[in-house]
């Protein structure tokens, strides 16, 4: 794996931890308070993260699927809350995702991860590029969960 890649796996690695810090403590009612009636709620941001972590593991031949994964796709509209999967099943798809993440990264081949991809946001037109840039959006959707954590009133995920 090139030096660029493992990068790449760190940041996937510390959010690990990270996304499982931000609910830690925080009861299942409150996860689904928004900040304003167009704002997603922490527990949809979760369920957003754990689908598009996923998203690496298929780009990388795995498979994974959950029956509530149409719920957390971009633009899917909040829904009633009996809809969603609570935060423990939640935290359950993470840790087998996560669990998995890192032999598929290390595993990848050079020439799989030059190969173009035709949808979804690259960096560079190439599944690595792919990568690369889900990298940075979890890393963005995990600021959010952090910052709705301590609006929620439940102190700082970090530090």
């Amino acid at each position: 794996m090139s030096t660029d890649f493992l990068n790449i796996a760190g940041i996937f690695k510390i959010n690990t931890d990270l996304l499982k810090r931000t609910v830690q403590g925080i009861p299942s009612d409150r996860l689904l308070e928004r900040p304003g009636s167009d704002s997603n709620h922490l527990l949809w941001i979760a369920g957003h993260v754990v689908v598009h972590r996923a998203r690496v593991l298929k780009l990388l031949g795995e498979q994974w699927s959950a029956p509530w994964e149409g719920l957390f796709v971009r633009g899917a509209k909040v829904t009633a809350p009996e809809h969603y999967p609570g935060i423990d099943e939640l935290l359950h798809a993470w840790d087998d995702v996560s669990g998995r993440l890192p032999s598929s990264l290390a595993n990848a081949s050079p020439e799989s991860l030059a190969e173009p991809v035709s949808k979804g946001m690259t960096l560079d037109g190439k599944i690595s590029g792919q990568i690369a840039f889900l990298a940075l959006h979890e890393s963005y959707h995990v600021g959010q969960m952090a910052y709705l954590r301590k609006w929620l009133g439940f102190g700082q995920a970090v530090g």
